[in-house]
């Protein structure tokens, strides 16, 4: 083999271990950001009204990678609710939300779809007298996008 030969060669290598590197760092090119906003109320919790209020309104979400959700009180509630977010049946944590405020996020299930709801919980104080009304707010989905 002549020494262009050889140079040729090793060139080659070195371009071809550099490309390999490149694509072993680099994100999967159709992979994006997803994010996913569902609105949910209960515009007048069931008689008798208590604190909490048992209807639990729900929304769907699809099959993502590294899927969380988050739960936003409406800002014009006038009190504060404990706000209770259950995960396909199971309740997943709960905390106590003023108007505008959030939760935590809570993980998900990767590949796999999930019904969200939250169970609402009055605290006194404010408009809040001894029961909750009614109460609303945004479930927040957000994960990464299959590869399409």
């Amino acid at each position: 083999m002549s020494r262009i030969q050889t140079l040729t060669v090793q060139t080659g290598v070195i371009a071809a271990t550099i490309a390999c590197a490149g694509l072993a760092l680099a994100s999967p090119a159709s992979a994006k950001p997803f994010t996913q906003d569902s609105y949910i109320d209960v515009p007048s919790c069931p008689q008798p009204q208590t604190q909490v209020c048992n209807q639990v309104p729900t929304a769907n979400v699809g099959a993502v990678m590294a899927p969380s959700v988050s739960f936003s009180a409406n800002g014009n509630h006038c009190s504060d609710i404990i706000a209770h977010v259950i995960v396909d049946g199971q309740e997943v944590g709960s905390a106590q939300v003023g108007p505008g405020q959030s939760t935590p996020s809570y993980d998900l299930a990767s590949y796999r779809s999930h019904t969200v709801g939250v169970r609402a919980e009055g605290v006194p104080g404010g408009c809040n007298a001894g029961y909750l009304s009614a109460w609303g707010g945004t479930l927040h989905f957000t994960g990464i996008s299959p590869l399409s």
